[in-house]
């Protein structure tokens, strides 16, 4: 299993079944169209009539999140598009217009009632505004009469009525005046004082910091005012009440919205590779790449159907073919951390049935809790190899199904179910010692032989990218450059790991051939290294130099440290997880807490340490195994298709 091959596809037909061959295509969903380059061709121009369906995609997608707003319609955790028989696939006239009308008369209901309800916000502002006043019994625009002037606001400061009407004497002023509120800041207080004494009245007022209200006045009294608004308030709720009541009548066109919009995309994805068609008096050109494995099908369908000529060839340009993969059920799942790093070049190899041993192999080991993988084998295995979700959504819940079992196998490596659920259950609960011992080792009791391990795995995958390097090399002519670039660092690497194998288990014999590899590697890296090299001092030195790419290897080598680390912390917090919901001992009440304690602290541990496991995952991957061998670089291939997001179209 490997990278599809493409073959380049041209399409002649006549203008008269442009239309149906385009729809053939689309439902096929295995042609990418690309625009041939030839002078005597012309393209036809869609951008308005894009920019149209756009425009009212735009406009069902926001009358769908009114509805959603205001008459949400019930789904699953897992919904899935409704399937719908190819006969769909077209949507009369009259029921797109029928279902465009709906459209804006719900966003004028969902406008009108968005209106309505700013316009009470800045009522019920108002009333606010209102609300130290109310103790006024005059209209608020009220100024006086033929002698005298009145005078409404606030004063800064603390005023009682002894205080004001002492500073009113001591200014020779007679003004009546009543405080009406108080807050921290200022009082709230209305003015009468004769026209006679208006400029010493002004004066006054200026130093004791009078303000006027803050907001238009009325000819109404401040609570003849609010009731006033309050009925305003009242009138628009009404108004707003009667919109969402209107707008749950609309929810019934919800699936006629839904159906619009996917048929509006369909008509923007057909016009934008209509813009691609080369076009001749009569007859038309439409290349693009197919996988070879369907190329003749769709020669014969376009040729035994719509009388079109299909050529298939060879693609000329290797850097311009878009990529596609195909593999086995075991490596498909990580194909999208693949296409997340970057598709492959034309000289790469495919690296997803490689990566996808270590990938599961490694989130096993950091993940390392036979209970936390036999439920994410559970969940993951139904979502993945079910029928409950498409086809589509399934391979990421298939990549976490090999992820689960992977964990199981470490967990039962390192005896660990929930931690040491099983020991503290029967010894707190059951006044007996039952355990599950491990099959391997413990990693608190033996992490030196852990991390050992861990490194020594980092180790075999490195050479595994090192090798691919090798293959990719020979497969492209270069066997110089593989034999000495690679193999030779391959050789190397061996040598240094037969040297550290021998004096860790003590063995002379593997010391003394490991040294021996180590220095002959490193004699031809020295040798062969500057043979590209122009000068003589490039030559000379070139080879030495590039024994300092050594550190890089080990830096990468202990970088699979965390392979232990976070084994480790997952088993260690389960364990103390455990240990604290047994702290309330053999009762009812530490039975009831222990099971509080264990499912809110391993749903912890497992969210945490799935999350570390699949970043530290990719990480592995990305930083220390691709760079060694993949280059990336390449052009995912996307294929005309059923570009839809609420149904999907099917011939059975």
């Amino acid at each position: 299993m490997a990278i599809l091959e493409m073959s380049k596809i041209s399409v002649f037909g006549l203008h008269s079944d442009r239309k149906a061959i385009l729809e053939a295509l689309h439902k096929k969903e295995a042609v990418e169209v690309c625009q041939p380059d030839a002078d005597d061709l012309c393209f036809k121009e869609t951008t308005q009539s894009i920019a149209r369906f756009e425009k009212y995609m735009l406009a069902a997608e926001s009358a769908l999140v009114a509805l959603d707003e205001y008459a949400p319609a019930k789904t699953g955790l897992f919904a899935n598009r409704r399937v719908l028989p190819m006969q769909k696939y077209h949507m009369a006239t009259a029921d797109s217009e029928t279902a465009l009308r709906c459209v804006y008369r719900i966003l004028g209901l969902s406008d009108k009632i968005r209106e309505h309800t700013e316009s009470i916000r800045r009522i019920t502002a108002k009333q606010m505004a209102l609300e130290p006043w109310l103790a006024l019994d005059l209209p608020m625009n009220v100024y006086g009469t033929p002698y005298t002037s009145v005078k409404i606001g606030t004063l800064n400061g603390m005023w009682t009525d002894e205080r004001l009407q002492k500073e009113l004497n001591e200014s020779g002023l007679d003004v009546h005046f009543e405080i009406l509120n108080a807050s921290a800041e200022h009082i709230y207080a209305w003015f009468v004082f004769l026209k006679t004494q208006e400029q010493d009245a002004g004066v006054f007022m200026q130093k004791a910091g009078f303000s006027a209200p803050a907001f238009s006045l009325s000819h109404h009294t401040p609570r003849k005012k609010t009731e006033v608004l309050e009925e305003a308030k009242a009138k628009l709720q009404a108004d707003i009440q009667g919109c969402v009541s209107e707008m749950i009548e609309y929810s019934r066109h919800r699936r006629d919205i839904e159906l619009l919009y996917d048929h509006l995309r369909l008509r923007s994805d057909k016009y934008q590779v209509l813009s691609k068609m080369g076009l001749m008096e009569h007859s038309f050109l439409l290349e693009g790449y197919i996988p070879k494995k369907h190329g003749e099908s769709i020669k014969r369908l376009l040729e035994g159907k719509y009388g079109a000529y299909v050529e298939l060839a060879q693609p000329e340009n290797a850097e311009d073919v878009p990529v596609a993969f195909q593999n086995s059920v075991f490596a498909a799942p990580v194909e999208e951390i693949t296409e997340t790093y970057s598709m492959p070049s034309p000289t790469d190899v495919d690296p997803n049935p490689v990566m996808a041993f270590f990938y599961y192999l490694f989130f096993g080991m950091m993940f390392s809790d036979a209970g936390y993988g036999l439920l994410l084998m559970l969940v993951c295995g139904y979502l993945g190899f079910g029928k409950r979700l498409e086809k589509a959504k399934r391979k990421n819940y298939r990549m976490f199904f090999f992820c689960g079992a992977s964990t199981v196998f470490w967990g039962l490596m390192y005896g660990s179910f929930f931690g040491n659920m099983v020991y503290t259950i029967s010894t707190t609960f059951l006044g007996r010692e039952i355990a599950l011992a491990p099959i391997w080792l413990d990693p608190i009791s033996q992490a030196m032989n852990l991390l050992l391990f861990s490194v020594a795995l980092g180790m075999v995958q490195i050479l595994v990218g090192l090798g691919l390097k090798f293959y990719t090399l020979c497969r492209q002519g270069k066997v110089w450059d593989a034999l000495f670039d690679v193999g030779l660092w391959i050789l190397a690497l061996l040598g240094i790991c037969a040297l550290a194998a021998g004096i860790g288990i003590q063995a002379p014999a593997l010391k003394t051939v490991g040294t021996w590899i180590a220095v002959s590697a490193a004699t031809g890296l020295v040798v062969t290294g500057g043979r590209k090299s122009k000068n003589i001092f490039g030559k000379l030195f070139g080879g030495i130099t590039s024994l300092y790419d050594i550190t890089g290897y080990m830096s990468d080598a202990l970088s699979y440290c965390r392979l232990m680390a976070l084994g480790l912390a997952t088993g260690a917090i389960s364990n103390v997880v455990n240990m604290l919901g047994a702290m309330f001992g053999k009762s009812v009440a530490g039975i009831l807490a222990f099971i509080v304690v264990a499912v809110f602290g391993h749903s912890l541990n497992f969210a945490m340490n799935a999350l570390g496991a699949y970043v530290h995952t990719n990480r592995l991957q990305y930083v220390e195994f691709f760079s060694k061998f993949y280059e990336g670089g390449g052009r995912k291939f996307a294929p005309f298709h059923m570009n839809t997001k609420y149904h999907q179209f099917s011939e059975e």
